[in-house]
């Protein structure tokens, strides 16, 4: 079978989510080649894409920089001897590289990059690459297990940079508040670095006899199916909001410092943007203006 190669380098784990429904659309629309993606190592990819139906193989990117990394892509390239490559990013390094490996047929961004939304310019140039317009796109991340619902909500407290992150202690009013309404377990999600974070929600909530569990301690392969259990994910703009949305997990993301419509390739995620404010984007710093009132009436 013919091989395509499908080229993702932002670094993080929701980055990957954001293409996932683009990648996933090429591989349905190409039946009869096999689908291979190239990212970077951070995106975690094969841990919560080693059920995939559409992507046969991952591989990551070399830890190396300049010539070096250039001619250990370039080996891969000619290893795999690829007949197509969907490159989705601008720049040159990875055209050249396809040109020279002898792939024919060579799809990409362009030279410069602009400042554009990114949900949208990965599924219009999909449309246009295929000559489709009538391409659909899905989320979705494939399970080998039952998914079985708890009464439990995900609280994502993880986030690549403080600005995109909310107050601990609004997360804690927050789980009170709810609880008050419903009883219920909260699941606290972020990396070994909200590992301290976590433990101090989980303290403070015991004081209140709420039940809570962390999962910052276990690989992204191991919260899956946690992520999965969840009724509903509340908390910032981050892997485990991707995650949780293409498991199919109603997930309210709070934006105060990224792009809202970086949510908009999932159904299943729903933004909450500060109050009279418009236009978030990176660098706006406004998530101590999202209060725990207004995320209590959203959802």
């Amino acid at each position: 079978m013919k091989k395509l190669l499908v080229i993702q380098t932002r670094p993080g784990i929701g980055d990957l989510c954001v293409f996932l429904p683009a990648i996933h659309a090429i591989g349905k629309n190409s039946p009869n080649y096999e689908l291979h993606l190239l990212t970077k190592r951070r995106t975690c990819a094969d841990e919560f894409l080693h059920n995939d139906k559409i992507i046969k193989k991952i591989i990551y990117l070399p830890d190396n920089k300049g010539l070096k990394l250039n001619i250990k892509i370039l080996n891969i390239l000619k290893k795999e001897k690829y007949s197509k490559c969907f490159i989705m990013h601008y720049g040159i390094r990875y055209l050249i590289l396809s040109k020279f490996s002898g792939i024919k047929e060579v799809f990409f961004y362009g030279y410069l990059k602009k400042n554009e939304n990114i949900v949208d310019k990965s599924q219009q140039s999909i449309k246009k690459w295929l000559k489709n317009n009538e391409i659909k796109f899905n989320s979705i991340i494939n399970v080998d297990f039952k998914i079985k619902k708890k009464n439990q909500i995900t609280l994502g407290i993880g986030g690549s940079g403080l600005n995109k992150k909310w107050k601990i202690s609004n997360f804690i009013e927050l789980a009170k508040k709810i609880n008050e309404k419903n009883k219920t377990q909260f699941l606290i999600a972020g990396g070994p670095v909200e590992l301290e974070d976590s433990n101090n929600i989980i303290k403070s909530l015991q004081e209140f006899n709420i039940d809570s569990i962390s999962i910052c301690e276990k690989k992204i392969k191991e919260t899956i199916k946690y992520l999965a259990d969840s009724k509903l994910y509340i908390g910032n703009d981050t892997g485990f909001m991707h995650l949780s949305g293409c498991l199919g997990v109603k997930s309210f993301g709070l934006f105060g410092d990224t792009p809202p419509n970086y949510s908009s390739y999932n159904k299943n995620i729903y933004p909450i943007t500060p109050k009279g404010f418009e236009n978030i984007t990176h660098g706006s710093e406004l998530m101590e203006n999202i209060n725990v009132e207004d995320v209590l009436n959203y959802i």
